[in-house]
């Protein structure tokens, strides 16, 4: 009789704590099957809500940008931004539980990177949209929120991509002033987060710095870069091509269990998150317009930047957990002093249901995001990609159809790619 109540026990607690990342998998592939619309309505059957609410509502923005409802994917978004503003006062009641139970315990408020990437896909919604003042104003809301993560203190500072991002829309706008701060800001981002920097920024850098007769800059960066300076006549006044491919998706966190000693030496048992990686099908991207090529350059590594950030939380989350170990094993001694071996037995399983790491995170991210600048005259051009394989093979063209250049304006094309079907 002991054993069937404990297994009740048992299962009840391991149900209980289920990772809003398992009940993903239907998801994941339909997206794999360049499916978002079917993956929205799967997403839609099963809304989460209470502790998981913010997951659903990011995975349902994004799914709904992937089927092309930029103004519904807004929607949602600011419904997020609302949820997270409402949740940065955790109850109390919510805080008990994280230390008696587990992470899982507290409603999800997104990573750093997280809520700052909310600002950058409502940004480009407004883009696709045409709505350029409203995407300006997510450009400003990144700079305030990085603002804000700055004076906190955890170590994942800046987003470069954001930065760049918010470049491109003043200079699409024709603020270059504006633009010109905000790629100086990329480039300390790109820096500070030891990534790569564009090629294209260092272009932007020299041709604004040469526009706005920042010689002293230009000069600076010139030989810091050591780069050709003749594509800068070439490029101004012309139209431009934008062209940003998210690709593959995220790292999806897993569970997994260490033992580490105490301050009193005695080991106890923890569990740890860990990003596990989700396989790009490609290796580079090429853009063609009419019958000019370019390659297009990884301009954010979310996962990268997830690592980085998780990392970041490592000694801390560490020694909460530690703490909350100690605190379940003299819970279980309690048990055992008043209720025998039996209820001291129970309390052990109920400790080891329920110490699980926290494993959510927003699944629809993109892996990389890719980017390319192509200047181009006045005209409507053939546009596509070629995804290429690790040897520059191409492994599949993606049309991406019939657009429009303007004299001083940039096109903006989007491409997702979650994968390639017929390499699964």
């Amino acid at each position: 009789m002991h054993k069937l109540y404990t297994l009740g026990l048992l299962v009840l607690f391991l149900s209980g704590c289920a990772s809003y990342s398992n009940s993903f998998q239907q998801i994941e592939s339909l997206l794999v099957q360049q499916k978002p619309q079917e993956a929205l309505v799967e997403l839609e059957k099963k809304p989460a809500s209470g502790r998981d609410r913010l997951l659903y509502l990011l995975d349902k923005a994004m799914l709904q940008r992937m089927s092309g409802l930029f103004a519904e994917s807004n929607t949602t978004f600011e419904e997020a931004k609302k949820l997270i503003a409402s949740l940065r006062a955790t109850s109390l009641v919510e805080q008990a539980g994280a230390v008696t139970i587990n992470d899982s315990a507290m409603s999800y408020e997104g990573e750093d990177f997280e809520q700052v990437l909310i600002h950058v896909y409502e940004a480009l919604n407004y883009i696709a949209l045409g709505q350029l003042d409203e995407a300006r104003v997510e450009a400003l809301q990144v700079d305030e929120r990085l603002k804000q993560l700055s004076e906190g203190e955890d170590n994942i500072k800046e987003d470069a991509f954001s930065r760049y991002l918010a470049g491109l829309v003043y200079e699409a706008e024709h603020e270059l002033d504006e633009a010109m701060i905000a790629y100086r800001k990329a480039y300390e981002a790109y820096q500070y987060e030891s990534e790569a920097l564009p090629k294209l920024l260092k272009k932007d850098l020299l041709r604004l710095t040469y526009q706005l007769g920042l010689m002293d800059e230009f000069v600076k960066y010139k030989k810091e870069f050591d780069m050709d300076d003749s594509f800068i006549e070439d490029a101004i006044g012309r139209g431009e091509v934008v062209v940003l491919l998210h690709a593959g998706l995220a790292p999806i966190k897993r569970s997994t269990s260490v033992f580490v000693n105490a301050d009193d030496g005695v080991p106890v048992r923890i569990s740890l998150p860990v990003y596990q990686s989700r396989k790009l099908a490609f290796s580079s991207a090429r853009l063609t317009v009419g019958t000019t090529s370019v390659d297009l350059e990884v301009a954010d590594d979310i996962d990268a930047i997830a690592r980085a950030s998780l990392e970041s939380h490592k000694a801390a989350m560490t020694a909460r957990l530690i703490a909350r170990a100690i605190a379940k094993a003299a819970i279980s001694k309690q048990a055992e002093k008043q209720g025998g071996e039996i209820a001291g037995f129970l309390a052990d399983v109920a400790a080891l249901a329920t110490e699980t790491a926290d494993t959510r995170s927003w699944l629809t991210l993109p892996k990389r995001i890719y980017l390319s600048r192509l200047p181009m005259d006045d005209g409507e051009y053939q546009a596509s990609l070629s995804l290429l394989g690790q040897q520059g093979e191409v492994i599949q063209n993606v049309n991406l159809g019939l657009i429009t250049v303007r004299s001083g304006e940039k096109t903006f094309v989007e491409k997702t790619v979650v994968a390639l079907p017929r390499l699964q």
